[in-house]
């Protein structure tokens, strides 16, 4: 039926939750916030479709630090800017079989991601929650 996920279907590609605002939003025909960044993307067509993930790229964090980035059956582990770790989760979801001999220019293909993504923080990085000289509320 058109417009309706179908029932027990399986399905691989690289979703998230971030994805959840903006594919309600326009399910329900309102608009996401216009004023930020919304890094989540509408994924009914994926859903609906088995289209493929709208995301290039998706990055795992430890804390505010970068601790991996994931881009179709890639991952790669880094420890700061120094790759650690490659796997294949299409052959080892487990992630258990380090494949990072012999894979330069797919590691290449995954730093440039990395350096895209810190650009992308830098350009847009907003402060949250800070004030400068903040006072407490009183009634007038």
């Amino acid at each position: 039926m058109a417009g309706k996920i179908p029932v027990a279907q399986v399905n691989n590609e690289l979703l998230t939750a971030m994805d959840l605002l903006p594919t309600f939003a326009k399910l329900a025909g309102a608009a996401v916030p216009a004023d930020r960044i919304i890094d989540g993307k509408d994924i009914m067509p994926v859903l609906i479709d088995k289209g493929k993930s709208p995301h290039q790229a998706f990055f795992y964090h430890k804390g505010n630090t970068l601790a991996a980035v994931r881009s179709g059956k890639w991952k790669l582990h880094v420890d700061g800017d120094k790759p650690v770790a490659l796997y294949n989760l299409e052959s080892d979801i487990s992630e258990s079989t380090n494949v990072i001999q012999g894979n330069g220019k797919i590691i290449d293909q995954l730093l440039a991601h990395i350096e895209t993504f810190q650009e992308d923080i830098l350009k847009n990085y907003r402060s949250a929650a800070y004030v400068e000289n903040p006072r407490p509320l009183t009634k007038n």
